[in-house]
């Protein structure tokens, strides 16, 4: 996973349907030639978002914000990986517990375009990503013939829009997408549900936690005790903030719990253990129990490829009563709200003198959790 995504709170938005026209803009190049026509097309976007965003606004809108940013210096379109091969943004392993799928290959890799707003004061930053399968991605790199909706899979048409701007440049980055992408659906904040977010932090820890002790195992140099040293500085503690609905405690919105860096080691099921996610959501919720008398309920019914529920199925609107809504660590961070962020101070920890970026596990897992994210995203789009 490239710099872009790095030391940034995003908010998580889906793109819920993707335009053929849309799919080819986000598709990964493979020579010089395709190169060059991309940055050509990336520019013309970048030069009309440029001049659309003071269109259409109301003048004190537009002073408000010229005062607050100063004035637009730059406007950047670029392909996600741009001067990086295809081998080094490609993850060479899976997280533990994680089944390898059959559309799981070198061409399974996250792309798309990152866009950047470099104010005097300020940048603003927005990244639009997916990832296809090899299949639909030749189908795209073919880009002087029309690409019909029908001969990409459904799960190929969503994306996942991050953004960290002002609410305005927002609104007009959206319309800018839906003047010239045309018909291009629903744009919507994707809020995530507390048994997802509970599902990346085992996926997340179990990652960071098989390659270290791997890479103990393997190396001369590092002991075992030393590479747990590692992990928790790596990873800290797991800090969980635990919402609350009026009825439970009607004086009391949230409560921020630091889950202890030993309980979090030990809480880490051995790879093969059969109920992993029981004892390690179990652990976690005994922790918490003991420490702040909260019987917090658990969801263990999450797999590594989404809640266990039909895909038919509408999701309960009905509130919790009393759920975890934000998980955080020294490496990344995600809440129900729609938010992410991950930290390169994290990935900079397990860096090797020689090490590939395909080779650093943190890297891997931040790969694994954004294409988590996309796998939710697609989901609710086809629950519609």
């Amino acid at each position: 996973m490239e710099d872009a995504f790095y030391d940034t709170s995003w908010l998580v938005h889906s793109v819920r349907k993707l335009t053929p026209s849309f799919l080819a803009l986000l598709a990964p190049t493979s020579t010089d030639s395709e190169r060059s026509q991309q940055t050509d097309i990336l520019s013309s976007h970048a030069e009309g978002f440029a001049e659309s965003i003071s269109r259409d606004r109301p003048r004190y809108e537009s002073e408000e914000e010229k005062e607050k940013l100063g004035l637009l210096r730059q406007c950047k379109w670029t392909q996600l990986g741009q001067g990086t091969s295809a081998a080094a943004q490609t993850p060479t392993h899976y997280s533990a517990g994680r089944k390898r799928r059959r559309d799981d290959d070198t061409s399974s890799r996250i792309h798309g375009i990152s866009i950047s707003l470099i104010y005097e004061k300020s940048t603003y930053k927005f990244i639009i990503y997916t990832h296809t399968t090899s299949l639909a991605i030749a189908s795209k790199r073919n880009r002087t013939a029309p690409l019909s909706a029908a001969s990409v899979a459904v799960e190929d048409q969503t994306a996942v829009l991050l953004s960290k701007s002002s609410p305005a440049v927002l609104k007009a980055l959206l319309s800018y997408l839906c003047d010239k992408f045309t018909p291009l659906p629903d744009i919507y904040s994707l809020h995530l549900p507390s048994r997802f977010i509970q599902g990346t932090l085992q996926t997340y820890l179990s990652a960071i936690s098989s390659s270290l002790t791997t890479s103990s195992s393997s190396s001369s140099d590092l002991t075992q005790s030393q590479m747990q040293d590692l992990f928790i500085d790596v990873i800290s503690s797991v800090k969980l903030t635990i919402t609350f609905s009026a009825p439970v405690a009607p004086h009391l919105k949230s409560l921020d719990v630091a889950v202890a860096p030993f309980a979090v080691l030990k809480a880490i099921p051995e790879p093969g253990l059969p109920n992993n996610r029981d004892h390690f959501m179990g652990t976690i919720a005994n922790f918490i129990w003991a420490h702040t008398g909260l019987k917090l309920p658990v969801d263990t019914e999450y797999t590594a490829t989404g809640p266990a529920t039909r895909v038919d199925e509408p999701e309960q609107a009905k509130p919790e009563p009393m759920k975890i809504s934000r998980i955080s660590t020294a490496a990344y961070a995600i809440s129900c709200d729609h938010r992410v962020k991950f930290v390169a101070r994290a990935v900079n920890a397990v860096d090797g003198p020689e090490q590939q970026p395909q080779d650093n596990c943190v890297r891997v897992a931040n790969h694994e959790l954004l294409v988590a994210v996309l796998d939710e995203a697609r989901r609710r789009a086809l629950l519609g």
